[in-house]
């Protein structure tokens, strides 16, 4: 594997564990919010911290995708031929 593939594995790896993250926050606050089996109720703290855990995640997400935009559009670039504009 080279280098750049190891690369894009690690920020996709990293990009999908966010989202994960993201997606399981987000299950939590609707269950607790609905009401779920047993109605807990969780501090303002607890609250907060996972608002901010959502926005990390959310926050993650975009700038490694945007990254990986940057990287496959630079690669295909380097990869096609130059044309003319008159083609």
């Amino acid at each position: 594997m080279s280098r750049l593939a190891i690369k894009r594995f690690f920020l996709l790896f990293i990009q999908n564990l966010a989202a994960s993250i993201f997606i399981g926050i987000s299950v939590y606050g609707a269950i607790n919010y609905w009401g779920g089996e047993a109605e807990r109720k969780i501090s303002v703290a607890v609250s907060l911290l996972l608002g901010l855990g959502a926005v990390v995640c959310a926050f993650i997400v975009v700038a490694v995708g945007g990254h990986q935009d940057k990287m496959a559009g630079s690669s295909e670039n380097r990869s096609a031929p130059e044309r003319s504009l008159n083609d």
